[in-house]
């Protein structure tokens, strides 16, 4: 057991180095929400197409899929706290030259170099939180930091959607020139999570944790590593097709404007940040699997909602149940993937699920872009495709991993009724 472990155990506050991590995550989470929420709105006001649009989004993907694998296998021997420095320096700076890229490949450039940052910082997360924490607090933290991340994107996109109201007024560009300044301000949000980063104290990579031969590892772990990327691209590819693009969804549907939407995407964030704080009585409950499938189907209901109606009441109660039913899932899937890999390969299951998630999200959104702009911004059919994504994923999921969680609860009942030699 680590230091880190003895600091927090039983005292129900999590050790120094977690709560440094914690918020370093927020202020990154309030960077991320920015360019989420309202990217692809700034680019539609540069004239750019869907397409256009869905490509320069894209682009923050293939950046995960470039960088996964190699950030895996270093974080499998390295310890933590440089990665994650490097990634806010990377993020920090894509993000305030971003909006000034004067060229569509400029601005791809800049995304790509934003995804490389956040593919480093999300492969991270999980092997530290679990390396340093108790076995008995791993549910909680793991809800913990989904909770953070979301509550500090609330305060981000609420914020950018004060300043670029505020600002579109005032400034020549007017409502363009104001979406432009308060995409730059995330890279400064960004830039400040290195402060608690580097004040991060972790335990040490254990001998039993390095990955030695990685690609040893790789092919010994690959069915497991399959197991968990599977579902996972097919969310990916669903996800990747018409998430981006909600934004724009409420703009030609319903004549939002910029400052509503992020407005919007921050209340949806503020559920999210509750749902992920009741997933441990869900998992406790319902198991890992079980609880994943739940929510993930439990969402579509609210996910034709948003593809069929016409009313604003109703398209804004779709958004905001699906979000938090579908994001829920996401800690306990954290968990489970760490809890059912063996510790050699934990930083490398993470490397293959954000590799997967990666090139899902570099396929889909020119995708959807293309057939939005070859459809008459046709988002029903777009959305019922993502259904159809979602549906496999929550089926996949059933079937490869209940039994890898029924094989992981035998062998653990196995080693409590074990005798000591």
């Amino acid at each position: 057991m680590s230091g880190a472990e003895h600091d927090s155990k039983g005292s129900g506050v999590f050790a120094p180095g977690i709560r440094r991590f914690l918020v370093g995550s927020a202020c990154m989470g309030a960077a991320w929400a920015i360019p989420w929420s309202i990217l692809p709105l700034y680019l539609d006001r540069r004239g750019f197409s869907k397409e256009e649009i869905g490509l320069v989004v894209s682009c923050d993907a293939w950046g995960k899929v470039l960088i996964a694998l190699p950030a895996a296998f270093v974080l499998g021997r390295r310890a933590t706290r440089p990665v994650l420095l490097a990634a806010t320096l990377a993020a920090g700076i894509a993000y305030s030259l971003l909006p000034w890229m004067p060229s569509l490949v400029a601005l791809m450039a800049c995304t790509l170099l934003a995804g490389l940052a956040w593919s480093v910082h999300f492969v991270a997360i999980a092997p530290f939180l679990y390396r340093n924490s108790a076995a008995p607090e791993r549910a909680r933290l793991f809800g913990w930091s989904e909770a953070v991340h979301t509550g500090a994107a609330v305060l981000g996109a609420l914020g950018s959607a004060r300043l670029v109201a505020f600002l579109a007024p005032r400034v020549a560009g007017g409502e363009r020139e104001a979406l432009a300044i308060a995409l730059a301000t995330a890279g400064g949000l960004a830039l400040l999570s290195a402060w608690p980063y580097a004040r991060i104290v972790e335990a040490p990579v254990e001998p039993g944790e390095r990955a030695e031969r990685p690609m040893d590892v790789l092919r010994r772990e690959r069915a497991r590593l399959l197991r968990f990327a599977l579902p996972q691209l097919c969310i990916a590819l669903g996800a990747g097709l018409v998430i981006a693009f909600l934004g724009l969804y409420f703009q030609d549907r319903f004549g939002l404007a910029p400052s509503a939407i992020a407005e919007l995407n921050a209340v949806g964030w503020l559920l999210m940040t509750l749902g992920y704080l009741v997933t441990p009585s869900l998992q406790q409950r319902f198991g890992y699997v079980g609880s994943i499938v739940l929510l993930e189907l439990a969402s579509i209901p609210f996910f034709l909602v948003l593809a069929f109606t016409h009313s604003l009441p109703f398209a804004i109660a779709g958004f905001l149940a699906r979000g938090v039913l579908m994001n829920a899932a996401t800690p306990v899937l954290k968990n489970f993937s760490m809890h059912a890999t063996p510790r050699d390969a934990r930083a490398l299951q993470n490397g293959v699920t954000s590799l997967v998630s990666g090139v899902g999200w570099a396929i889909s959104p020119r995708l959807g872009g293309w057939l939005l702009d070859h459809t008459g911004n046709d988002y029903t059919r777009l959305i019922c495709i993502t259904v159809a994504f979602y549906l496999l994923a929550a089926s996949t999921t059933w079937y490869f991993l209940r039994k890898l969680e029924t094989a992981e609860r035998a062998r653990l009942d196995d080693s409590a009724v074990a005798p000591n030699p």
